[in-house]
């Protein structure tokens, strides 16, 4: 994983939500991602690294990195 969304999750904490049952398409799950991150309090800012990060690679990568900032 990405140092830098291991200091965002650190400093922000890690927003509640699942990917189950979210679409299956990316921009789906990268968009109930950014949301429940927003509604998490994380900034724009913070939110557009985790964002920026998920587009960064496959598919596979943007499942990653979501899980990664939800708990859930």
């Amino acid at each position: 994983m990405n140092p830098q969304i291991i200091e965002l999750i650190e400093k922000n904490g890690k927003a509640p939500g699942t990917l189950i049952g979210v679409d299956g398409n990316a921009f789906a799950v990268i968009g109930y991602v950014q949301r429940q991150l927003n509604r998490n309090g994380w900034s724009y800012a913070d939110t557009q690294v985790v964002v920026n990060e998920m587009m960064a690679g496959t598919y596979e990568n943007v499942l990653a990195t979501g899980m990664s900032v939800l708990q859930g």
